[in-house]
């Protein structure tokens, strides 16, 4: 059977979808988002010492607050904050936090320091999102302009507000 009478007999159609599933399917490519972002981040809560030793603070901690940004993050401003993390005045601190605008989508976010305290710095990776996040990866970094610890009728309470929150940002 030769190849003309092949295609003849089966008509257009059949033949080209056949070329195309023989050669392969092309493949259509998106490309990412990329991005960059600024502002501050107004945080407070809780924390809960642990008994270590007499030369270390050991704690963990609970924070809450508002992410004002100047330029967009994923094409909102606003964000809310909720923290977890550890703090070790030998060690550092790691938290572990979602910010989440108010449509509902969400950003997740893995901190380090050196120990918390006025002026230190803090790096972060965002490690992902949901919804129309789906997939956010990038990096940022902040400095505590203000870090207080208060105690208050047996209550250590943490309130924070960053200078020079930035970073840079990547949406598929």
């Amino acid at each position: 059977m030769n190849f003309r009478m092949f295609f003849n007999g089966w008509g257009v159609l059949p033949a080209c979808l056949i070329i195309l599933f023989s050669l392969g399917l092309p493949v259509v490519g998106y490309t990412a988002e990329p991005g960059t972002f600024s502002g501050t981040w107004v945080a407070n809560g809780s924390r809960i010492e642990f008994p270590f030793s007499s030369d270390r603070e050991i704690y963990t901690f609970k924070l809450s607050g508002h992410v004002s940004l100047q330029t967009k993050l994923g094409g909102k401003k606003d964000y809310w904050s909720d923290c977890i993390g550890f703090s070790d005045t030998v060690d550092g601190a790691v938290a572990r936090c979602v910010w989440k605008d108010l449509s509902g989508s969400k950003i997740y976010i893995s901190f380090k320091s050196k120990p918390l305290h006025e002026g230190g710095q803090v790096v972060g990776t965002i490690v992902g999102g949901s919804d129309r996040l789906e997939g956010l990866s990038g990096d940022l970094s902040f400095t505590w302009d203000s870090f207080s610890i208060q105690e208050d009728s047996g209550q250590s309470m943490i309130m924070g507000q960053t200078l020079d929150l930035h970073g840079t940002y990547q949406l598929p």
